[in-house]
C-alpha cells in the first residue's frame, strides 16, 4: 500500500515531468541553439572530409547554425570517432564516418575503443560509391576476366597497391583474392595518392581506388579501369562492369560517408538531422557535386543506416578473417 509521504513524492515527481517534458521538446524543437562540430576522422582533403564539409555548409543554411568541422585522424577512424561517442548525446558533436571505421575496423582490431552497433547514434548515411579497380596501361589486360586469368598464369607477380593496412582498398583486394583463388601481392602505401602514381609508373600492377580520384587518371588514359565494386554500375562510367557483373561471385564494396553521434541522443533531435540531411541530398546541386566525384547523395533512416552497417560488418568479418588482413 502507499502511504501519503510516497504518494506525495510521485506527485511531485509528475507535476515536475509534466512542466519539463514541454520545456525539453521546446528545447529540441529550437535545435540547434549553437554551433555543432563534425567530427571527420581522417586528414582534410580526402573523399569523406569533402563530403562532411558539403553537408556541413548545407546544415548550416537550413538550420540556422555554424555546423563546424574538426579532423582528428588516427587508427583508421576510431581516434576521432572514439571522441564523438564519449561526447554529450545533445546533438552538438557528431562524426562523419566512413564504412571502414565502422564495418571494417571491428574485425581488424583485437580491441575497439567502441561498439560501432551499441556505442553511437546511427543518424543517416548521406552518401555512397563505389571503388574502381585500375591497371597500369602496359598490363595486357582489358577485362575482370583477363585480370584473373593472367593472374592464374602469373601466380604472386601481380602487385596490387592500396592506401595502407586496413583500408577499403586493401580490403577490397583480398575480397578479389578470396573469391577468385587468385595468388596477387598486396603493397601498402601511405595514402592512396602514391599508390595510383606507382600504377601508373608501372612499379605496381593494379589499385582499388575511389572512383573521384580515379576519374581524372581513366578520362586522361593514365591507367585503364576493369570494373567498379559496387552492386549497380557507376553513373559516371556506366560502360564499366561491376566486379560481380564480369564473373566474380558475391563481390560488393562501397564507400560510403554516414553522419553518427553519441549513443542516446533525443529522437527529435536525430529526426530533424534526418529530415535536414534529406532535404540536402535531394537538392540537384549536391547531386551533381557528389556525382562529379562518383558518388550518389542518399538519405535513410537510423535503422537502415545500422542494418547497413551490421550486414557489411558480416561481410568484412569473413574476408579479414580468410585473407588474415592485419591493420597498421
Amino acid at each position: 500500500m502507499i502511504n501519503r509521504k510516497q504518494l506525495l513524492r510521485w506527485s511531485a515527481g509528475l507535476a515536475g515531468s509534466l512542466i519539463l517534458a514541454p520545456w525539453a521538446a521546446r528545447a529540441q524543437q529550437r535545435y540547434p541553439e549553437r554551433a555543432v562540430r563534425i567530427v571527420v576522422p581522417y586528414v582534410a582533403g580526402g573523399n569523406l572530409d569533402v563530403t562532411a564539409r558539403l553537408f556541413a555548409q548545407h546544415l548550416s543554411d537550413d538550420l540556422g547554425q555554424p555546423f563546424v568541422v574538426e579532423n582528428r585522424p588516427g587508427a583508421n577512424g576510431n581516434t576521432g570517432t572514439e571522441q564523438v561517442v564519449r561526447s554529450a548525446p545533445d546533438g552538438y558533436s557528431l562524426a562523419m564516418v566512413s564504412a571502414g571505421t565502422l564495418t571494417i575496423n571491428p574485425a581488424l582490431y583485437r580491441t575497439m575503443p567502441f561498439d560501432p552497433e551499441k556505442d553511437l547514434t546511427h543518424i543517416s548515411i548521406v552518401s555512397t560509391g563505389p571503388m574502381v579497380l585500375t591497371v597500369n596501361n602496359a598490363l595486357p589486360v582489358n577485362s575482370m576476366q583477363e585480370l584473373v586469368a593472367y593472374a592464374k598464369a602469373n601466380p604472386g607477380k601481380l602487385n596490387f597497391g592500396s592506401g595502407g593496412n586496413g583500408t577499403l582498398a586493401h580490403l577490397s583486394t583480398e575480397m578479389l583474392r578470396v573469391r577468385t583463388g587468385i595468388d596477387i601481392v598486396h603493397v601498402p602505401y601511405k595514402g592512396t595518392a602514391l599508390a595510383a602514381s606507382d600504377v601508373m609508373a608501372g612499379h605496381i600492377q593494379a589499385l582499388f581506388d575511389t572512383l573521384s580520384t580515379a576519374a581524372p587518371l581513366i578520362q586522361e588514359r593514365k591507367v585503364r579501369a576493369l570494373a567498379v565494386t559496387s552492386a549497380k554500375r557507376a553513373r559516371t562510367f556506366p560502360d564499366l562492369p561491376t566486379v560481380a557483373e564480369a564473373g566474380v561471385r558475391d563481390y560488393a564494396a562501397e564507400t560510403w560517408a554516414g553522419l553518427v553521434g553519441p549513443p542516446g541522443m533525443p529522437r527529435e533531435v536525430v529526426a530533424r538531422l534526418q529530415a535536414s540531411l534529406a532535404k540536402i541530398a535531394a537538392r540537384p546541386d549536391v547531386q551533381q557535386r557528389l556525382a562529379s566525384g562518383g558518388s550518389e547523395a542518399v538519405g535513410g533512416t537510423s535503422e537502415q543506416f545500422a542494418r547497413a552497417v551490421n550486414t557489411e560488418r558480416a561481410r568484412w568479418a569473413e574476408i579479414v578473417k580468410v585473407s588474415g588482413a592485419k591493420s597498421d
